[in-house]
């Protein structure tokens, strides 16, 4: 990977609004490249895609599977499920959502990516965005720089992000039946897109509806409904499992029973993505993956940091990460014999406990640290998408999407 100054499209903006993009977010601070003096892509060989990305992202794939496996039905189950901080009355929903294989669309890993060396720093299996970006507006990006000869015409891009999610929704075969979308009221880059997501529902022939999450509800039998009322059998969330149990604790307390609990069990909802994801959007499960292939090149040694194992670590540069967190928050950056080279990204999460990994810093471009996504859709490799950000963690509100290509 290396990258290299494009010069930005001129009618960029005007491109952005005609295919409904976040304009809101371009400029303060820049979010999409072309919005900075010196526009910038990253550029990868055919051979980095097919002998390093994709195969990685398919073993790594593999393995997340085999660690829900070993969660949900393992010797230890139980010990996994109380060091991933998983209440307890979740616990049996989850194994019964895996034995069903409920459905999954989507999931993003994220890696450094330095000297053709792949190292996964975490996994976004639950809420991951920055998709529209990676599916369609980089591929645009892509076929106008083509289109005005600023690039070579046989200049490629790994992405089929767009047609496997089309895919992935007609394999749902949920028949008549309505697919509710919903995300958080005023989280613009959520809402924009889980109403892409609805779009490719859409076109695969799916009847959709969106509403906030905010508005659904539930009837007096313990039924999830929309706001007419009418019930809702399968719902793709852009909210956090983990809101999810905080909400549901919060009914139980109100009415003395779990709502959520006994529909997941049920299967009287279906819930994208399902909530055995949840095993993997917990970075407790990067130990987990670590204990189970301790020789795979693309992990780094991860360890709970309540365990014995991690005192070896902390002497060495290392990242100390939230089972549960967002967008990096409270995420630190120790270097344990210079604390002057330390970084602190402040937030919220923690209060469930922490995972010490070993430093792999992200590659530098300018004064840019890039961070390598690597998209699976209905469990295969699918594109990448490049997000850039002044400090050496990734965070949500700052970073910058970068486009690829291959080239010829």
């Amino acid at each position: 990977m290396r990258f290299k100054t494009v010069p930005a499209r001129p009618d960029w903006r005007q491109r952005a609004t005609e295919l409904g993009y976040m304009a809101a977010l371009f400029d303060d601070p820049p979010y999409w490249v072309e919005a900075l003096p010196e526009p910038f892509c990253a550029i990868f060989s055919a051979a980095e895609i097919e002998d390093i990305i994709e195969p990685a992202t398919q073993e790594l794939t593999a393995l997340a599977l085999l660690a829900v496996e070993e969660v949900c039905s393992g010797a230890d189950s139980e010990k996994l499920f109380d060091q991933l901080q998983i209440p307890t009355n979740f616990r049996e929903p989850i194994r019964q959502s895996w034995q069903r294989r409920d459905h999954s669309i989507y999931g993003r890993f994220d890696f450094s990516y330095s000297d053709c060396k792949l190292k996964l720093l975490e996994m976004n299996f639950d809420t991951a965005i920055s998709l529209y970006e990676a599916s369609i507006f980089q591929l645009v990006w892509l076929e106008d720089l083509r289109a005005q000869e600023l690039i070579e015409r046989d200049s490629d891009q790994f992405n089929t992000i767009h047609d496997d999610l089309l895919r992935a929704f007609c394999a749902m075969n949920v028949g008549q039946k309505t697919i509710h979308f919903t995300s958080v009221r005023d989280a613009e880059e959520d809402e924009d897109t889980t109403k892409y997501l609805m779009s490719c529902a859409l076109l695969a022939g799916l009847k959709s509806k969106f509403l906030h999450t905010h508005e659904l509800g539930f009837d007096e039998k313990g039924q999830l409904i929309d706001t007419d009322g009418h019930v809702i059998t399968d719902l793709f969330k852009l909210y956090p499992w983990e809101y999810l149990f905080e909400d549901d604790a919060q009914i139980v307390k109100n009415n003395g029973q779990s709502i959520l609990a006994p529909l997941i069990a049920s299967g009287g909802t279906t819930f994208i993505e399902p909530i055995w994801k949840t095993i993997l959007a917990n970075k407790g499960i990067l130990p987990i993956l670590w204990q189970m292939a301790p020789e795979c090149p693309y992990l780094l040694v991860t360890c709970f940091e309540n365990s014995p194992q991690a005192g070896a670590l902390k002497t060495k540069p290392h990242v100390k990460k939230p089972l549960y967190g967002r967008e990096g928050g409270s995420i630190s950056i120790v270097y344990p014999d210079d604390p002057t080279k330390s970084f602190v990204n402040p937030g919220v999460f923690g209060k469930e406990g922490f995972v010490v990994q070993a430093l792999h810093p992200l590659p530098k471009y300018n004064d840019y640290h890039v961070l390598l996504g690597s998209w699976v859709i209905a469990g295969n490799p699918s594109g990448i998408g490049i997000r850039a950000d002044l400090s050496p963690i990734t965070t949500g509100m700052h970073c910058l999407f970068v486009p690829h290509m291959i080239e010829a």
